[in-house]
């Protein structure tokens, strides 16, 4: 399943600055060296506990000033790159996200009618390999009903009063448009009316499958792969306000949020996202934390019909619910337009590989 790669063969790898990837591998390494050495954090692919990455951070974090030759010096020397190789893996799909900014109140109102709800008491999520060792990793969400665990309600059913009395409003907004679009980033900010601002962020999900608006409106004939960005979906979702709920309730999936305590961008892996370095996975095939070398093409920030070139190093901080495959990643842009409007319409193709811990390189690979 994996094939083992010289860094001479990373395209863009030798004339590379690493300075900022290391700072953002740094951010997880901290997360890492409070962590039991025993736990594990790897896939159902790449078997790996903390132990694995500990020394390897004990040394990153011990590295400061950050500097682009000790950058390299550090990832060439801990790390070997390797790539998922088998007949069906071809050129994976490369995203971007980005921190939103809303408006938003505490008390409804006929502007603000929207609510962003916190995650309902009566969600559980069950551990299926608790009780099936071939189903490790694996979770159900439902909600319990004549002792019976059945799956929880759709976003149909909630936007038509499912959760009326049953769940915590976190905060009200003004348009289900912006709500759908903060679930896919899965955190942001909002302005309250007095001037001040909460950060929200992602904290359940309703366990139903996600559906891309896109894919829904492409199939509706109104759009094509080519303009589907995320600018062209907004404006046609506030263009055609009769359709606005038939369209967004084919996606089943609902996102529950959290006021969060500092007013950045939180991953999966608990850590701060860093703008342009952090990228979100498929944690079924890529562990939390691991750094990626990609080669792709991101949109220019003056002409987002325009491609440019973008080899970096990323490290895997997130997840979301559209990131779905071996190779599949979604950039995170960070806030304010020039992010927004790259993210919105980054659908670009592209590769990556991964730089495992040396030492459990023989798990995976016969070299």
């Amino acid at each position: 399943m994996f094939r083992p790669v010289t860094f001479k063969q990373l395209p863009g790898w030798q004339s590379a600055d690493l300075k900022k990837s290391l700072e953002t591998f740094q951010t997880s390494c901290r997360a890492f060296v409070k962590q039991n050495p025993e736990q594990i954090v790897g896939t159902d692919h790449i078997n790996l506990q903390v132990k694995d990455w500990q020394p390897a951070c004990y040394a990153a974090l011990k590295i400061n000033p950050v500097t682009e030759k000790d950058a390299k010096l550090f990832f060439q020397e801990w790390f070997r790159p390797v790539e998922f190789y088998d007949k069906e893996t071809g050129p994976g799909l490369f995203t971007g996200y980005y921190l939103p900014a809303l408006k938003g109140s505490y008390t409804k109102s006929k502007e603000f009618s929207v609510p962003l709800y916190e995650t309902p008491d009566d969600l559980i999520t069950s551990d299926l390999g608790m009780f099936f060792n071939d189903l490790k990793n694996r979770r159900i969400v439902g909600r319990v009903t004549k002792n019976k665990l059945v799956p929880y309600y759709t976003r149909a059913q909630i936007n038509n009063g499912a959760l009326n009395g049953k769940a915590k409003v976190l905060v009200w907004i003004n348009s289900p448009i912006d709500r759908l679009f903060l679930e896919i980033q899965g955190s942001g900010i909002i302005e309250l009316e007095d001037g001040k601002n909460i950060s929200v962020g992602y904290d359940a999900q309703n366990g139903l499958p996600y559906t891309a608006i896109a894919g829904v409106l492409i199939k509706k004939g109104v759009m094509t792969k080519d303009n589907a960005s995320m600018q062209a979906i907004k404006r046609y979702l506030t263009e055609h306000p009769k359709q606005l709920h038939k369209v967004i309730n084919q996606n089943k999936s609902f996102v529950f949020f959290r006021k969060m305590a500092q007013d950045v961008a939180l991953g999966s892996q608990g850590v701060s996202l860093t703008p342009g370095y952090s990228l979100a996975i498929d944690k079924q095939w890529i562990p939390m934390g691991t750094p990626l070398w990609l080669n792709t093409t991101r949109p220019d920030s003056k002409n987002p019909e325009m491609s440019k070139p973008m080899q970096r190093l990323m490290i895997a901080q997130d997840t979301g619910g559209a990131i779905r495959g071996k190779i599949r990643g979604d950039v995170f842009w960070g806030g304010g337009d020039r992010a927004t409007l790259i993210a919105g319409h980054m659908k670009n193709a592209g590769h990556y590989w991964l730089l495992l811990p040396k030492h459990a390189i023989p798990r995976f690979t016969k070299l």
